[in-house]
């Protein structure tokens, strides 16, 4: 998980992002291939599945490493 100071309790974690509240993401149509993250769409960026407190940070790790 991307924030140690905020530990979403594993019952409680977003199922599509797992508690992260970005997913990564590669256009089809960008030509760079380059992948980036966004939100996930699922929690919108809480990390929860309940959908509340605030929206997480960005991972600071490039999607794929």
């Amino acid at each position: 998980m991307a924030q140690s100071d905020r530990h979403i309790p594993e019952n409680a974690r977003c199922s599509a992002c797992e508690g992260v509240g970005w997913t990564p993401w590669s256009g089809d149509d960008d030509a760079s291939g380059e992948s980036r993250w966004i939100v996930c769409r699922e929690c919108i960026g809480t990390g929860r599945k309940d959908q509340k407190g605030r929206k997480r940070l960005k991972p600071s790790d490039p999607p794929g490493v």
